[in-house]
């Protein structure tokens, strides 16, 4: 049993090995498929996880009033039925299932390919309605064609890795591909014009977005060769309908196959009314293998992220691949920097060994919400930059090497006129400098920061007026950079210190300023 017993909201058909995990951890679990738009928004508020499918579309409106809602976990790959910069400024983690569909996305994908080639089901219709028209569909072979591949993401690979075994020509264009990943399929990179004029079959396996939204219209259509056919088992609008239905019509190409469109469901589209199309209703992760695997793997993220914390497949944030005591140690720097700071800051800065490059945009993301915690509500690893950067907080990362400075594992500078660095030592986080000063002392519990002139007598007077008012000195160190000069004094204290007995350190002569920070456990 869940030590909360989390609330979570299943607008979609999700198979019941993914609810039965759900049931078993004592979770309040609603299906209700009849919700959405206004009545999802309604009803939002009261939950802490939604699961979806293709068929809810969140939006911004619905995002707004989730008050509690901590994650939107999607059964599946595609995410454009999720307004992602809404959830992602509300703090709320968007969940998919990127390979959960691959095998069966492929496999329908080749199906519509054979179908088509080999006018399946025409030919089949004809016989149902009593005719032998053999010559009418005379077919087209795969061998020794050129398969065109828009997109090599995991759908776009598996897809490839079967083209092979027709012997078949393979080309693909995706920018983000690099020259090994299609050496692995016997593929060479091509720019987009170049998919469009050598490629007999062209098929999509691409993500919806302003790039590639109406990419295959009128114009590029005409592109292809006449003798070309065109797959889309991606998302609906990548294929501008109206221009393919004309194209079919006039032989610009001799033909297409849609499991996707741009509205669903929909039984009007004009490419079915084409002789030369064929066209499926969404079934590219249609399988009973594939329905049980994307549910129960979504179900056990969103459990996961629930109950720990920890992120997997999320699409608006980092890969939280760091260690545990630096992600510790980057928090919490983040936290002293946020209570040294009097307003928030219009840059900050963080430097890390070169050691932790992989992962430095987890650690940029975790200083962060360190930082704006201090200054801003519902602040979490998902929001943290985006919060920043509506604040005109300007934020650079930088991974360094050879900086003998640099005494620590990261060091964070706020308006590049205060810093504080910390490292982990002994398996615990340190803080081991403020701006410039060198210290060694836990990051942990409450800290006392002093800036006093470096003169006798400065320190005693400071532990006697917390000896005297019960307060425990746990640690101490100095930090000065010439004698007599100003010095930095850390001390950590058990407990919590009053204001007044602050304000009272305040007065002790020598002492310009006393902060004191919380950093916690």
């Amino acid at each position: 049993m869940a030590e909360k017993k989390w609330k979570v909201l299943v607008t979609d058909s999700l198979s019941r090995q993914g609810l039965d995990i759900l049931n078993e951890k004592g979770y309040e679990v609603k299906t209700d498929p009849s919700l959405d738009g206004d009545s999802l928004a309604g009803v939002i508020s009261e939950y802490d996880a939604l699961l979806i499918r293709s068929g809810t579309n969140v939006t911004a409106d619905i995002i707004e009033k989730a008050e509690r809602l901590r994650i939107i976990g999607r059964a599946g790959v595609g995410v454009d039925n999720v307004d992602i910069d809404a959830a992602t400024r509300k703090g709320i983690v968007v969940m998919n299932v990127p390979a959960g569909n691959t095998v069966s996305a492929c496999e329908h994908t080749w199906a519509l390919i054979l179908s088509l080639l080999r006018n399946v089901s025409p030919s089949h219709q004809a016989l149902k309605e009593g005719r032998w028209d053999k010559k009418k569909y005379k077919g087209t072979e795969l061998y020794g064609k050129t398969l065109g591949i828009l997109g090599l993401g995991k759908i776009g690979c598996e897809v490839g890795k079967r083209a092979g075994a027709f012997g078949m020509k393979i080309i693909a264009c995706d920018p983000y591909a690099s020259e090994e990943m299609a050496g692995e399929l016997s593929a060479r990179l091509v720019e987009f014009d170049e998919l469009l004029e050598k490629s007999d079959i062209i098929t999509i396996h691409s993500p919806l977005n302003d790039k590639t939204r109406n990419l295959f219209n009128a114009e590029s259509i005409s592109r292809m060769k006449k003798s070309a056919f065109l797959v889309n088992c991606a998302r609906g609008g990548i294929v501008n309908e109206e221009d393919l239905s004309e194209a079919l019509e006039k032989g610009v190409i001799k033909g297409a196959a849609l499991d996707v469109y741009p509205k669903e469901p929909v039984t009007d589209s004009p490419v079915f009314k084409m002789d030369s199309a064929v066209c499926t209703p969404h079934l590219g992760a249609a399988t009973s293998e594939a329905q049980e695997r994307v549910a129960v793997e979504i179900v056990k993220q969103a459990v996961h992220y629930l109950e720990t914390g920890r992120m997997i497949n999320a699409v608006n944030a980092f890969a939280q691949d760091m260690d545990p005591d630096i992600r510790e140690l980057a928090e919490k720097l983040g936290v002293v920097c946020g209570q040294l700071s009097e307003n928030l800051a219009e840059s900050v800065r963080i430097s890390y060994r070169d050691k932790m490059e992989k992962a430095g945009d987890s650690l940029t993301v975790t200083v962060l919400k360190g930082y704006l915690s201090q200054f801003i509500e519902g602040v979490n690893l998902i929001n943290a930059r985006v919060l920043a950067r509506e604040r005109g907080v300007e934020i650079v990362s930088q991974s360094v090497s050879g900086d003998t400075r640099m005494l620590g594992d990261i060091r964070v500078f706020f308006n590049e006129d205060f810093s504080v660095e910390g490292g982990i030592i002994g398996g615990v986080p340190r803080l081991t400098g403020l701006n410039g000063y060198i210290f060694d002392i836990p990051l942990s519990g409450n800290l006392l920061v002093i800036i006093n002139a470096d003169r006798p007598g400065v320190i005693g007077h400071i532990g006697t007026v917390l000896g005297e008012n019960s307060i425990n000195i746990a640690s101490m160190e100095v930090g000065r950079k010439s004698a007599g000069g100003e010095a930095v004094t850390v001390i950590e204290i058990d407990g919590d210190i009053p204001e007044e007995l602050k304000e009272k350190i305040q007065k002790i002569e020598y002492i310009t300023q006393v902060k004191n920070i919380r950093v916690g456990q």
